[in-house]
């Protein structure tokens, strides 16, 4: 079976930036692995990465994912977890988004996901939540899945 690597997005980013992670998955199960940083000192903005393996792609809160790539073979899924792990937290300046924008990078580099990626979702950064989805959906190809609801 194959990986699909997602965006999850979690919040509506109206009044501040929605939370972004990445998933690792393979289709149809409902479980995965979330990959992400999460804020751990709010005075320093200091980051940490998070590796939660086996989760359940709707226990996140997420509002749904935005599908990045998929077909990805067992040692992509393990390469993309080890770019993943090393891509530096934000301290300071950056937020999870700016984060998730940089991982792309480095994941086009290794040819991973497709050509332009990081610069689509660099101009996505601080933008809605339901203007992403909407972009997305029309778009089709199951770009988007919406997640608990939403």
């Amino acid at each position: 079976m194959s990986y699909t690597l997602s965006i999850a997005i979690s919040g509506p980013g109206t009044t501040e930036r929605a939370h972004w992670g990445f998933t690792l998955h393979q289709p149809p199960n409902t479980f995965g692995d979330l990959l992400h940083v999460r804020l751990i000192d709010l005075p320093s903005k200091r980051f940490q990465f998070e590796n939660r393996t086996g989760h359940g792609l709707s226990e996140q809160d997420a509002w749904g994912l935005a599908t990045v790539t998929t077909g990805l073979t067992g040692a992509q899924r393990v390469q993309v977890v080890s770019i993943l792990e090393a891509e530096k937290p934000p301290v300071g300046e950056g937020k999870c988004q700016d984060w998730v924008v940089d991982a792309l990078v480095a994941l086009e580099v290794e040819e991973l996901v497709p050509d332009g990626t990081a610069e689509r979702w660099a101009g996505r950064v601080g933008v809605s939540t339901g203007v992403i989805r909407h972009e997305l959906e029309r778009e089709g190809r199951g770009a988007w899945v919406s997640l608990n609801g939403r």
